[in-house]
């Protein structure tokens, strides 16, 4: 949680729980992606990534290369507190993911997913890596090179998430004329792409049976589908990463859950 911020926009119908609602503001970061070329260091969504020289390409449990799905320069963007100040976090999927996934997959082996993390950035010892990405990319959620622009926010809790059931427990429908609940779910989704805040989810939070789950309790990279910019997970799915805000503090991306669904 966070300070309070008073200038949260509210319908009227959820002014009597104001205070509630503020309580649950989380500091985040907006994405704004938008179609142009980027260098091998600067933050993207597809493209090619930095890699070092003495950094193998990243390939799934089958053998098969990855590709970049997120790039994000901490140097550029706007501090977010617990999050890194510099260095380079990657985010690469395999064409795997989409095999036999239904309406939903999670998963926090990452085995058909790889998250990398460089804390320094050296642009010298980068190599391009294009023969990597040159097969077919019909399954990839991301059909062009984005550049990204961030912006900070600060937001309460999604409709949908685990938590909001318990932070705000007058929400549960009464005997009242005016639904809360479904007017807070038309307001506070959560949708977006974005860095810290709350999740966007489809159905229910995962999370909300899994104490194992509940471990992973802030969210460190969301991308949802964009028609115009050419974002698509299948059917106008979301995709979400989350890690432990211990593990995030000490900069330790080797437990991740990732977690994608869709219509």
């Amino acid at each position: 949680m966070m300070n309070k911020t008073t200038n949260l926009l509210l319908p009227k119908e959820l002014e009597l729980l104001r205070f509630e609602i503020e309580n649950t503001l989380l500091s985040s970061m907006i994405i704004t992606p938008y179609k142009h070329s980027t260098t091998l260091t600067e933050s993207k969504f597809a493209g090619v990534p930095y890699l070092p020289y003495y950094q193998t390409y990243p390939k799934d449990i089958t053998g098969e290369p990855m590709r970049l799905l997120a790039q994000i320069n901490f140097a550029e963007m706007p501090p977010l507190r617990d999050f890194p100040t510099q260095g380079i976090l990657q985010f690469y999927i395999s064409s795997n993911i989409f095999v036999n996934a239904d309406h939903y997959h999670e998963d926090i082996f990452q085995q058909f997913y790889k998250i990398r993390f460089y804390p320094t950035v050296n642009s010298e010892v980068a190599m391009p890596v294009q023969e990597f990405i040159t097969y077919s990319k019909d399954w990839f959620p991301i059909h062009q090179e984005l550049a990204l622009q961030f912006r900070p926010s600060q937001e309460p809790v999604s409709a949908l998430d685990y938590r909001a059931i318990r932070y705000l427990p007058n929400l549960i429908p009464s005997q009242v004329d005016i639904d809360l609940q479904e007017i807070y779910l038309q307001h506070f989704l959560g949708a977006g792409a974005k860095i810290g805040g709350y999740g966007y989810f489809l159905e229910n939070d995962i999370r909300h049976e899994s104490k194992l789950l509940q471990r992973y309790d802030v969210l460190l990279l969301q991308i949802d589908s964009n028609d115009e910019l050419g974002i698509m997970w299948a059917d106008s799915g979301v995709g979400k990463f989350f890690i432990n805000r211990e593990k995030l503090l000490q900069k330790d991306f080797s437990d991740i859950l990732f977690q994608w669904e869709h219509y």
